[in-house]
């Protein structure tokens, strides 16, 4: 495997500036078909296709329930050499030892980046962000998802008396996410696309890249995220089911673009 001799967030700054595009690509096929090679063939296709348009794509439970070692090895190996990054979105939550296990495997597998759920507490959040640091790899963190009833968790009101937060004072559960992971020093954060009014309380803090999710297809509005202060845009279902996957992007690139201007 070939040294990686920087660190995941200059990667994907990198990408991104080169690509002229923030856009992450979720390879999020519902195929219901057990040849997992043609499953494979479909992502790679769609990577092909798009890979002048997109700076990463994002892989979900749905492939790696699906593909083999060797099938995702090469598929980061795509993306890989048309210098996009690869996300693991698996929304690690674990022990420790677990998740180092965890992100050392994902490193092997070809990935630069994986999704956890900060949920397991600061300290452990310190812990895995740091030794994946060490390997140059990156931790991006869920803060609020974007299906409609993630109000059920992420908004949930909580008194927190641990020894972080030592007052009483009753916040929601994504502001307590967001001090775990700024804390512990992540590479970015997740907040869906439909939860604007947090995109726009959280990036006005200036501190944690913002990754978006739930555009399109579930309803999230480019022109709201891009003004809010989302950094990265992923899209999914909306590219791979178009019958023009590059006019579509480009459409969004326009979007993102007019949005900054305004």
């Amino acid at each position: 495997m070939t040294e990686i001799i920087s660190s995941y967030q200059s990667r994907i700054t990198k990408c991104a500036n080169k690509k002229k595009s923030p856009i992450i690509l979720a390879l999020d096929y519902d195929l219901d078909n057990d040849n997992n090679s043609y499953l494979l063939d479909k992502c790679k296709e769609i990577v092909t296709i798009t890979e002048s348009q997109i700076c990463a794509i994002k892989i979900n439970f749905h492939l790696f329930l699906s593909l083999s070692y060797i099938q995702l090895l090469n598929l980061n190996m795509l993306a890989h050499k048309f210098d996009l990054q690869s996300i693991a979105d698996i929304k690690l939550n674990d022990i420790g030892n677990t998740n180092k296990v965890t992100v050392t495997k994902l490193q092997k597998l070809g990935f630069d980046a994986v999704i956890v759920n900060p949920f397991i507490g600061v300290t452990e959040m310190k812990s895995i962000v740091n030794y994946a640091h060490s390997i140059k790899f990156g931790i991006i963190s869920l803060v609020y998802m974007s299906h409609p009833t993630s109000f059920e968790g992420y908004g949930l009101q909580i008194s927190s008396t641990n020894a972080y937060r030592k007052n009483l004072d009753s916040i929601p559960m994504y502001r307590l996410l967001y001090s775990y992971a700024r804390s512990s020093g992540v590479d970015g954060i997740v907040i869906g696309a439909t939860k604007i009014d947090i995109i726009k309380e959280i990036s006005e803090l200036h501190e944690i890249k913002i990754y978006s999710p739930g555009f399109l297809t579930q309803g999230g509005s480019i022109l709201e995220a891009i003004n809010a202060g989302t950094d990265y845009f992923i899209v999914g279902r909306h590219i791979l089911n178009s019958s023009s996957p590059i006019t579509d992007l480009k459409h969004m690139l326009y979007q993102i673009e007019k949005a900054k201007k305004i």
